[in-house]
C-alpha cells in the first residue's frame, strides 16, 4: 500500500490565503519569502494529522473572493520535514532568473503562523 509523505507547503501571498487553523494539520514551521527586500510570500510547513483533512483556501481575484476546500491529499508530500525545506529552497530558486537569486532570499520566521 502506498503511503503518503508526512507533511506539505502551504502559501500565504497578498492575494491568495491559506487557513491554517485546521484540526487535520500541525504548522511545524513559517518562512517568510523576500524578492528585492519586499515581503511577497509565507511558506509554512505542516504536518498532517489527518488524512481526510481539507484546507481551506481564499484567492482575490478581479474584485471577487473565491473560497475553495482541497483535500490534503492532492498536496505535493514529503516523508521528512528536511525535504519540504528542500523543495521551500527549490521554489525559492525558480522565483527568478540567475541574476535576480542575490535580490530573493528565505527567511525563517521566529513564530510559526497559524
Amino acid at each position: 500500500m502506498f503511503k503518503l509523505g508526512k507533511f506539505i507547503v502551504l502559501t500565504n501571498k497578498e492575494s491568495f490565503q491559506t487557513i491554517l487553523e485546521n484540526d487535520g494539520l500541525e504548522p511545524v514551521e513559517t518562512y517568510h519569502f523576500y524578492f528585492f527586500n519586499q515581503l511577497r510570500a509565507k511558506y509554512t510547513i505542516a504536518k498532517v494529522l489527518d488524512e481526510s483533512a481539507k484546507i481551506q483556501l481564499f484567492e482575490k481575484f478581479e474584485g471577487k473572493e473565491y473560497v475553495n476546500h482541497i483535500a490534503v491529499k492532492f498536496f505535493e508530500r514529503f516523508e521528512t520535514i528536511e525535504a519540504a525545506r528542500e523543495e521551500l529552497n527549490e521554489i525559492v530558486k525558480a522565483s527568478g532568473n540567475s541574476e535576480d537569486s542575490v535580490n530573493s532570499k528565505l527567511v525563517k520566521s521566529d513564530e510559526v503562523a497559524v
